[in-house]
């Protein structure tokens, strides 16, 4: 049963990864999407970056029946939504599973339900010092959630954060800080791993090796990296989707806004020196790389502090 649960979990995530993203106003919990499965229609959260386990709900009751652990909140911190995980028990009470939201990747590396899927690396660019957010959580029976995040410079870890527990109830909006580590760090990041889980004793090697209580309920909303030495503001969820093309390029470089945009466009070689700024006016911008060397460089989108998008693209010639 745990192979056959875990196969289906794989071939799930593997199905996140290729899910479109829709507009998201403020950078906090907005995205959502109304998705429809045999056992009735349901709310599920997904963005290029975090994503939940709805989509297991779609999955044919054989083996078991899996339940929701994502759900959308009306009353939040900011903007219109925010995120509820609840753990619940899939078969009945055949194996407990943590709610989760978690860095999700394109690559399923077995058929087990492992480090592979839910803990892919998830492209970053630069070295954030803090993450901030807002959580409430309701335990059950002694129950606790915990925020685990790891940063990578390719497969080298740079930093594993002290995972953020939360043992007590809060019933109001609680800000939370975790500290990054990154500050002194010479290599810049390249991968996040992130974690949020609503019960602590999350095991996604083994899902039946979870541990937990049914109903435990971690609430999350306003998620940002903070870069201290800058000033600047990173919404995990950003703010503008933006498209590039043509990537590879080799001579003008174009960007696609989903909304006008007033702000900066801000280009970086690979180890994040500055190379350029523009003035970024409506919903279009363009940039000559011909006089640029080959190589791999970054983007961000900068309305005063709140950096709005950031990316990378290639220049071949």
């Amino acid at each position: 049963m745990k192979k056959i649960l875990s196969l289906a979990v794989a071939l799930t995530v593997a199905l996140f990864a290729q899910a479109q993203t829709q507009d998201l106003p403020d950078g906090s919990f907005e995205n959502w999407t109304s998705q429809t499965a045999e056992a009735g229609q349901y709310w599920d959260y997904t963005t290029e970056v975090l994503r939940t386990l709805n989509s297991l709900y779609e999955l044919p009751p054989d083996p078991m029946p899996c339940e929701l652990t994502a759900f959308r909140e009306t009353e939040a911190y900011d903007g219109n939504y925010a995120i509820r995980l609840s753990s619940k028990w899939f078969g009945g009470n055949a194996i407990l599973v943590p709610g989760a939201l978690a860095t999700v990747g394109p690559d399923v590396a077995s058929e087990y339900f492992n480090t592979g899927t839910i803990d892919t690396k998830q492209q970053h660019s630069f070295k954030p010092w803090r993450l901030t957010g807002y959580y409430k959580y309701i335990p059950v029976n002694g129950d606790s959630a915990v925020i685990d995040i790891a940063f990578y410079h390719n497969n080298t870890k740079l930093s594993t954060c002290v995972p953020f527990k939360i043992r007590e109830t809060h019933t109001d909006w609680t800000p939370f800080e975790i500290v990054t580590g990154l500050e002194n760090q010479a290599m810049g990041v390249t991968h996040v791993s992130m974690i949020f889980a609503s019960s602590a004793a999350y095991d996604f090697e083994n899902l039946e090796e979870c541990a937990g209580q049914e109903n435990s309920s971690l609430y999350l909303d306003k998620l940002e990296f903070h870069y201290d030495n800058t000033g600047l503001v990173e919404p995990l969820m950003p703010v503008v989707k933006t498209s590039v093309y043509p990537n590879p390029s080799t001579d003008v470089v174009r960007f696609d806004f989903n909304k006008d945009v007033n702000a900066n466009l801000v280009i970086y070689n690979i180890e994040g020196a500055e190379i350029a700024t523009m003035n970024v006016g409506g919903n279009h911008a363009e940039y000559n790389v011909s006089a640029m060397a080959n190589g791999t460089y970054l983007y961000r989108v900068i309305e005063g502090k709140t950096i709005l998008s950031s990316g990378k693209f290639i220049v071949t010639k």
